[in-house]
């Protein structure tokens, strides 16, 4: 007959559980410690996120003063520039207005010499023509005797007066023979003749 087991028997591999429940390791998958630091790890992040907004605004603006700063100063050179081709532009309109006032009505280069060209004698050469603010010279040589030319310039003077491109344009007997020699090396004779400038040639 076998004998029976006492429940109250102990294993022999039975021991005393010493351990205190209270200070053994919180065994579950989420524990409150994580659940408690959860929010205040969200808010860091997010404080972390708005400073790095700020800060990337921040140089983002730096960058735009900067490169408007750089913008100004080229601008302030082209307008010194720009100011200084109206300074130019002015002055050289000035100078414009002054050499039209002083030309205004008087007889162009080119209509005088033709003018010149078609109203001369034939035995005429016109040598040069100058001219000044005052007036116009023309010097040239007559292939005629000294009273023969001397007759002949007196009239061509008075053909110039009463010419209607050119007498007008100068002085009432402002257009005068002012020189009138014999050329020592040929038998023709050095004329000069002097255009004086009417104040208000019209």
């Amino acid at each position: 007959m076998s004998k029976n087991r006492d429940p109250l028997a102990l294993s022999p591999h039975w021991h005393v559980d010493c351990s205190l429940a209270a200070e053994l390791p919180d065994d579950r998958v989420v524990s409150g410690r994580f659940l408690l630091n959860l929010p205040f790890g969200a808010v860091t992040l997010v404080l972390l996120m708005l400073v790095g907004l700020k800060l990337a605004n921040f140089l983002s603006l730096r960058f735009n003063i900067a490169d408007w700063n750089r913008r100004i100063a080229d601008s302030r050179v082209e307008l010194a520039s720009i100011k200084q081709m109206q300074r130019d532009y002015i002055g050289a309109a000035k100078k414009i207005e002054m050499a039209h006032a002083l030309i205004r009505g008087r007889l162009s280069v080119f209509a005088f010499t033709t003018e010149l060209g078609r109203t001369r004698p034939d035995k005429m050469v016109i040598n040069s023509i100058e001219a000044n603010d005052a007036g116009i010279v023309v010097r040239g040589t007559l292939g005629e005797s000294s009273e023969q030319a001397t007759l002949l310039i007196g009239r061509y003077v008075e053909q110039l007066s009463r010419d209607p491109e050119i007498g007008p344009r100068f002085r009432k007997e402002g257009i005068i023979v002012t020189s009138f020699e014999p050329n020592r090396e040929t038998d023709q004779q050095n004329f000069e003749l002097t255009f004086q400038f009417a104040p208000n040639a019209p």
